[in-house]
């Protein structure tokens, strides 16, 4: 299981958390910025991918395969779970796009890994 999964030390947890609060804090903002759906979108994947480009840059992981893995399974099982939560149960408007979220959560760090691998100072 070490393998394939990062230790993570303190940092990695508060830079993790400090990534999911700013995430919430663009989604209860955007609403209001942004008018169109698909604008809400791009402009989230966007936001998600440079925090986690920055937790690669703070936290300069030694194996950055195992990093991603890490973090992507905590990041998705979150939002699984806030997601279900919020639209399954509470508002019980579940949709695919819910889904598409699960998709992309699972995807982005490993598309900022690659981009810190490609831009890291050797």
């Amino acid at each position: 299981m070490s393998k394939f999964f990062y230790t993570l030390k303190r940092k990695d947890y508060v830079s993790l958390i400090v990534l999911i609060a700013i995430g919430f804090g663009w989604l209860l903002v955007d609403q209001f910025l942004l008018s169109a759906s698909y604008q809400r979108f791009i402009a989230l994947f966007l936001l998600i991918v440079s925090l986690y480009y920055v937790q690669f840059l703070i936290n300069k992981p030694s194996d950055i395969k195992r990093y991603a893995n890490t973090i992507a399974l905590i990041t998705v099982l979150f939002v699984v779970i806030v997601s279900l939560i919020m639209h399954a149960i509470i508002n019980k408007d579940f949709t695919y796009k819910s889904i598409l979220i699960w998709i992309i959560s699972g995807a982005l760090p490993y598309l900022a890994g690659y981009l810190y691998l490609k831009t890291k100072k050797k």
